[in-house]
């Protein structure tokens, strides 16, 4: 890899860590002023929308940098992930234990260890997990993250999982680990 596709990648990554605050900024604003409803369900749908289609584009840019920047060794097996997720008994597990998550809780893991490092805002993880949002705070998102981030600790004590941009909302990254703490 030359240092033109390192100083690429750097600026992509930054482009979208910039195109997700504004996005966030720009949500809210739309949620603070005085609109009428079906206008502000209408602007929320299009953020929505604009989140996705970012999230696509931080994947593709990952993707285009990922087989330039790392070469893949086709006789070293694949590490496997720290937290194994169950989607029928909403479990999250370790080689040790496991811990049960409440729907919400493991619909927010699940969301955002599918598309890990991407930001998610307060906003769009209200969108993806509740059918009606019209009562939901977006407080109410800390808590479940918090309650979430005590379950990872039973798991790995040592490790964070999900991590805060502040102003901006959360994402997920997996920490390496050594040996004796598997």
């Amino acid at each position: 890899m030359t240092v033109t596709d390192k100083t690429d990648n750097h600026e992509g990554a930054q482009l979208s860590q910039k195109a997700f605050l504004l996005v966030s900024l720009l949500e809210q604003q739309v949620r603070k002023s005085d609109i009428p409803p079906d206008l502000y369900q209408r602007m929320a749908a299009q953020i929505t929308e604009l989140n996705g289609v970012l999230g696509d584009l931080s994947s593709h840019l990952k993707a285009l940098a990922g087989p330039a920047s790392t070469l893949v060794d086709p006789v070293s097996p694949q590490p496997t992930p720290l937290l194994i997720m169950d989607s029928l008994r909403f479990t999250l597990s370790s080689p040790q234990q496991s811990v049960k998550l409440t729907k919400l809780e493991f619909k927010f893991h699940q969301l955002m260890a599918t598309h890990p490092r991407q930001v998610f805002s307060r906003s769009h993880l209200i969108d993806s997990s509740y059918a009606d949002y019209a009562d939901i705070c977006e407080r109410t998102i800390d808590c479940h993250i918090r309650k979430l981030r005590a379950k990872h600790r039973q798991l790995y004590p040592k490790l964070r999982f999900i991590h805060t941009m502040y102003g901006v909302g959360y994402y997920y990254a997996e920490s390496e680990v050594s040996t004796e703490q598997k």
